[in-house]
């Protein structure tokens, strides 16, 4: 079943914890600290692939990558965790699916995006030493993996896209001018998905086709199959409105751009075609009528029967002169993320008593594990390093007073 639209949530792996532990050899009844870091945890990719058409080929609703490894004694390293690639196809647009963040654009073959970061693994106890901390036995557990609900949008590439309304014969001129092999029968809404199909003008001269869902009236508002034909025909460089010369073509291509501009006004300042389809059922007068009055709309009109094969070389020849002078159309690309790093907040509670809140260090006491009393000077360091101790002087924090930092409380020692 095909599908465009998919929202899945992507989980990154945990670092691995850092090791508290102690050398253990013979005749040395107390070793130094060896204890191995945690492994980074595995990160989620999206990666696009032209051999993956849907986005239904994601069956799960949660993806999560591998998380690192423990570190172990004798200063053994966890083992970083598998990172994560889901296969996409070429055209996928990718957004937060909470924030509405666009991430990334994935059209070249094999282009990867990474959505979910693995986490840091913690370090084991013995990068904790130093001249007045021989024997530390605190080390840091390692860090929760980015998690993150995704919207995937697919946009098709392909350089012509044909717009019509049902039964308008798109189906079967895409199989006429191209080895595709759409569904095709007598009733509307034959096309229920896209179909792709290839055009070879030379030996080597060839475009791309792709056939957009039926319109009809008031698809720009939700009717019908509604905007969901209306998305592919954003990356196309050329338009093709195909009309039925047996049903009023020029009332017909008057909706057809009026539902077009309603979605996005620039598609209609898009390089564009008519083919007039089905004109063995007409007489050459009636065909010339029409065409003349639809000429009248300013693009260029060229009558073809996807049956019989009547102007279909010159309809592939004049398509390929507009996709070879067009450029392909710039769609908006992501803003580059920018980490803002949030400040220190000291906030008074009681006589004696302030609240620090800063997130990032909130964040760090929590992966710091084992015996805490014997992490004063280093976390002093921290503290330092954060602004807590200007904060802190600067709020009339005096020695002595009580400062809580998320679930932890210390003693104010000014340094």
């Amino acid at each position: 079943m095909f599908q465009d639209v998919l929202t899945i949530t992507v989980a990154a792996g945990r670092g691995g914890d850092g090791a508290i532990s102690f050398r253990r050899e013979k005749f040395v009844p107390k070793g130094g600290p060896d204890g191995g870091d945690g492994g980074r945890g595995g990160s989620v990719y999206l990666r696009a692939r032209g051999s993956v058409d849907s986005l239904a080929e994601l069956s799960k609703r949660t993806y999560k990558a591998e998380d690192g490894e423990h570190g172990k004694g004798s200063g053994q390293h966890g083992r970083a965790g598998r990172d994560l690639y889901l296969e996409v196809p070429r055209g996928t647009r990718v957004f937060d699916a909470d924030t509405g963040e666009f991430l990334g654009d994935l059209t070249e073959e094999g282009q990867v995006l990474l959505v979910a970061r693995g986490g840091e693994g913690g370090r084991g106890n013995r990068h904790f030493v130093t001249p007045t901390r021989q024997a530390p036995r605190f080390a840091e557990a390692g860090e929760e993996g980015e998690r993150r609900r995704l919207r995937l949008e697919l946009l098709l590439i392909a350089d012509v896209g044909l717009v019509g309304y049902p039964n308008a014969g798109k189906s079967s001129l895409l199989a006429a001018t191209t080895r595709a092999h759409p569904k095709i029968a007598p009733y509307p809404f034959t096309t229920l998905s896209p179909n792709l199909g290839v055009v070879e003008v030379g030996e080597e001269e060839r475009f791309t086709l792709a056939d957009i869902p039926g319109i009809i009236e008031g698809a720009s508002q939700g009717k019908g199959l509604g905007l969901e034909f209306l998305r592919h025909i954003a990356r196309t460089r050329v338009l093709l409105y195909v009309l039925d010369a047996t049903q009023e073509p020029l009332k017909t291509l008057r909706t057809l751009r009026k539902e077009v501009e309603a979605y996005d006004p620039a598609l209609l300042r898009r390089p564009s075609l008519i083919a007039l389809n089905k004109v063995d059922l007409l007489g050459p007068e009636e065909v010339a009528q029409k065409v003349a009055e639809l000429s009248q709309e300013g693009l260029p009109v060229l009558a073809v029967s996807a049956l019989t094969g009547e102007g279909l070389e010159a309809l592939k020849e004049a398509l390929f002169s507009l996709v070879k002078a067009t450029p392909a159309p710039e769609l908006p690309k992501p803003t580059p993320r920018v980490e803002v790093e949030a400040g220190v907040e000291v906030v008074p509670l009681e006589e004696g008593v302030y609240q620090v809140r800063s997130s990032a260090l909130e964040g760090y006491l929590k992966r710091l594990k084992g015996d805490l009393s014997e992490a004063a000077g280093y976390l002093q360091e921290v503290f330092r390093r954060h602004g807590v101790e200007a904060a802190l002087k600067a709020k009339g924090v005096r020695a002595g007073d009580i400062v809580r930092i998320g679930e932890r409380e210390f003693e104010y020692i000014p340094g």
